[in-house]
């Protein structure tokens, strides 16, 4: 009998020893798998007390073992057991770990795991965290998925995650952009968090009694924002204050690249009655002023899609 434990034993450190190699591949973790739950002190061993390294592969398969073998506890002792690596390739690669191991916790959807998946988010966000988080659907995951909206390895994560609480997501875009939350918006630091929740609001759509904490980020630095505000208003005002966010955009659009060209013709098209008055005013004033068309600029080639190719012979 013992003959034979130790036998197994060698076998589970063989395949344990598969799984730490970059040679193995990802039948290593069926191989682990196949032992059962005599491999999870082994797997334990890898995540717990291996130290972190700039490869994060083993370590990964190690995470998805444990999970396969319903060792939630292991995980969560992990995220408990967090410390920041100091080299940034280590942390990076210990992010990878992070996101694997948070995958498969969240398979579990208790109190205890949530509350252990927040926590860990806040610590030190991975896309995978956040997407473990989302899992959830929770009100309370909402706050901290607009902080990570400043987060570039994060934002996507987190807007695929906020589009999926609409009711508590909406709302809280809402006193976001008034400044009622603590969540810095202003200034360049905060412009990908104010572009992301504007955009947001386009998809869960405003009513009118909204778009005046709205208005605002038509004249924003970012010119992103100014789209995405313009492109809230324009569904929900009347006429004549449609007509002035077409003005506002058409003046900025000197400064907008291509993409954000494109934006706004497509807004402009679908209220070109309105559009062409505004365009035939802004071309009359740039022939007053001599000024001749520049093709390079994206505000003249609006004039130009609006009007057509005559535009700048018109009296």
């Amino acid at each position: 009998m013992e003959v034979h434990q130790i036998s197994q034993d060698r076998s589970i450190q063989e395949a344990i020893n598969e799984l730490d190699s970059l040679l193995g591949s990802e039948s290593a973790v069926e191989k682990v798998v196949a032992f059962g739950k005599l491999a999870i002190p082994h797997l334990e061993h890898v995540l717990l007390d291996y130290p972190p390294r700039t490869i994060s592969i083993p370590r990964c398969r190690a995470a998805c073992a444990l999970g396969e073998l319903g060792a939630y506890s292991v995980l969560s002792k992990y995220f408990l057991r967090y410390e920041r690596p100091a080299d940034s390739a280590v942390l990076f690669a210990e992010d990878a770990v992070r996101s694997a191991a948070a995958k498969e916790l969240a398979r579990i959807r208790s109190e205890e795991v949530y509350h252990v998946l927040l926590d860990a988010t806040r610590q030190r966000a991975t896309s995978g965290l956040v997407q473990a988080l989302g899992a959830f659907r929770r009100h309370e995951s909402v706050p901290l998925l607009f902080q990570l909206l400043e987060d570039d390895l994060c934002r996507v994560d987190a807007l695929a995650e906020l589009r999926k609480v609409p009711n508590a997501a909406q709302p809280y875009a809402i006193l976001l952009l008034r400044g009622c939350t603590g969540t810095p918006i202003r200034g360049t630091t905060s412009s990908r968090r104010r572009h992301s929740t504007l955009q947001l609001l386009v998809d869960f759509h405003i009513s009118e009694g909204e778009w005046p904490e709205i208005r605002q980020f038509l004249h924003d630095e970012d010119l992103d924002c100014v789209v995405a505000a313009a492109r809230l208003g324009v569904c929900v005002v009347r006429d004549a204050n449609r007509e002035t966010i077409v003005e506002t955009l058409i003046g900025a659009s000197a400064r907008m690249n291509w993409a954000q060209e494109m934006e706004v013709i497509e807004i402009l098209d679908q209220y070109r009655s309105l559009a062409q008055p505004v365009a035939r005013i802004f071309a009359r004033r740039r022939r007053l002023e001599r000024e001749k068309p520049n093709w390079l600029s994206p505000f003249w080639r609006i004039l130009h899609h609006l009007l057509g190719s005559g535009f700048e012979c018109e009296r």
